[in-house]
């Protein structure tokens, strides 16, 4: 059975709810049976979703106001949001390490209902979500588990499943033969330790599959600080080997729903690594039909305060690291959302729709607004606020 090493977030800061004087009125809510839209956030007591109809319009979303749905109960730790996946109309989460659940919002809207579930044989936390090859019947996922490597394959085995929405089984499972590093680490007692595997980020496309690398040793720490990306064909999982590259270091990211790589229109893959400098990013990149890192392509992000959270394609040659809008191929910062908002971008899985990215910032006054930013214009617009009382927004999702 694969070892299951998970690694906690810091402890999420707490306060109770309570209105701001200067928050905006809170109208009569029908309910959330005809919401267009939900807010993903934690507070002291728990975990909510926060329904609106429409999330750019001048009210407060709270739980204690517009009936915000209570999940706390599918979630031992708020922390476990990251696991979690929205996908046609379901909520996919991962919520205590053994039972993968398809959820939705009951007919009412103040409940989130579970409608059917797998379990899987051992321990199982969702991982990477390859939208671009999931379809209405079927969701396509790692999981998060690090694994020990086989010895005597000399390989870490990381599995792709296949999954039928319809009724939660499993059509196929593809696995990824990835290999160990080419050198003994040895622990404290002298014993060799065969260290351990993470995957950071995955994409699929183009008869390819790629997954950002994270080898560590038993006291989590890296084993050097190379960046690793595996490449092989798709869905053979055949003719693969590592990629490696030393101008940067270790493949940023953790290994649950977020990803810290995307595809730009042409199928070129950007990794985003630390730096060489501490508590700095950079970003490489593997042109379409290559195997190697590009050795002209270096985007070194050390004068930016680049954060975690799900990197997100734009298009137009844009991509989104929070909280930076960049242009990649010239190496450009297009817009910085904390600037322009005058707060701190903080949304773990941002909205992408008609044109723009909605996101949630928290203003130095400890007040939270879901700003949208048009790509377009290069502009942002203030919408809905949240209520303080909240202490982390982890999605926005679209719920129709």
């Amino acid at each position: 059975m694969k070892k299951n090493r998970l690694i906690g977030y810091c402890a999420i800061a707490a306060t109770l709810f309570s209105a701001c004087e200067d928050s905006p009125n809170v109208p009569d809510v029908p309910g959330a049976e005809n919401s267009e839209y939900s807010v993903w956030v934690a507070t002291e007591n728990g975990s909510y979703l926060l329904t609106t109809d429409e999330i750019m319009k001048d009210t407060l979303l709270s739980p204690q106001n517009n009936k915000g749905i209570d999940i706390s109960g599918y979630l031992p730790q708020a922390r476990y949001a990251g696991y979690a996946y929205f996908f046609n109309g379901y909520y996919y989460m991962s919520n205590d390490g053994t039972r993968f659940s398809k959820l939705q919002i009951n007919e009412k809207g103040d409940e989130l209902v579970e409608v059917d579930n797998y379990a899987f044989p051992g321990a199982f936390y969702l991982g990477k979500v390859a939208s671009e090859l999931s379809t209405t019947d079927e969701i396509v996922f790692t999981s998060t588990n690090g694994s020990d490597a086989n010895a005597e394959k000399k390989v870490f085995e990381y599995s792709i499943f296949f999954m039928n929405t319809k009724d939660m089984t499993i059509n196929k499972t593809l696995k990824a033969q990835i290999p160990t590093l080419d050198y003994t680490v040895y622990k404290p007692d002298g014993t060799v330790d065969p260290t351990i595997l993470n995957v950071t980020s995955a994409r699929i496309s183009d008869g390819k599959a790629y997954f950002g690398l994270y080898y560590y040793t038993f006291d989590y720490k890296p084993v050097n600080q190379n960046a690793y990306v595996y490449i092989c064909d798709y869905p053979s999982m055949e003719n693969g080997h590592i990629m490696s590259d030393d101008r940067a270091s270790i493949v940023a990211g953790h290994w649950q729903r977020e990803n810290y790589s995307f595809l730009d229109d042409d199928n070129n893959l950007y990794v985003l690594t630390t730096g060489k400098t501490e508590d700095t990013y950079a970003l490489l990149r593997v042109n379409k039909d290559e195997t190697e890192f590009d050795q002209d392509y270096l985007f070194d992000l050390k004068e930016y305060a680049v954060k975690g959270g799900d990197l997100s394609w734009l298009g137009e040659g844009k991509a989104y690291i929070r909280p930076y809008v960049i242009d990649v191929a010239s190496k450009k910062i297009v817009a910085n959302l904390d600037e322009m908002t005058g707060g701190e971008a903080t949304t773990t899985i941002n909205l992408i729709q008609d044109g723009n990215l909605y996101t949630a910032v928290k203003t130095p006054e400890s007040k939270w607004f879901i700003y949208e930013y048009n790509m377009a214009t290069n502009t942002v617009k203030k919408g809905a606020e949240i209520d303080p009382g909240v202490t982390r927004v982890y999605h926005i999702n679209k719920l129709k």
